[in-house]
């Protein structure tokens, strides 16, 4: 089984080999710490033509959107009354 992770050192190294695996993702690191995520050529062009690449963005658009944390965080707190998903996207012009 081949590793999720590859140094950026190897990276550069075996680019082609890295690219052309069929090792779907792997996680890039720099001195022990993530650094980027590379995809296959595969994997990419499933991402790409599954529409998934545009949820994956907007997903991490929402995880750094404070009113949309602030929302979700009050919610989990139960400091706010519950709603359903169609009232909320009205609410809040989603």
């Amino acid at each position: 089984m081949l590793s999720d992770f590859i140094s950026i050192t190897n990276l550069q190294r075996h680019l082609k080999t890295v690219f052309g695996s069929k090792q779907p993702i792997r996680v890039v690191l720099s001195k022990n710490k993530v650094n980027g995520i590379v995809f296959s050529k595969e994997a990419a062009t499933l991402l790409l033509e599954s529409g998934m690449l545009d949820q994956l963005r907007e997903e991490l658009w929402e995880l750094n959107d404070k009113e949309t944390r602030d929302v979700v965080l009050k919610s989990r707190q139960s400091k706010v009354k519950r709603t359903s998903f169609n009232d909320f996207r009205e609410r809040y012009g989603v």
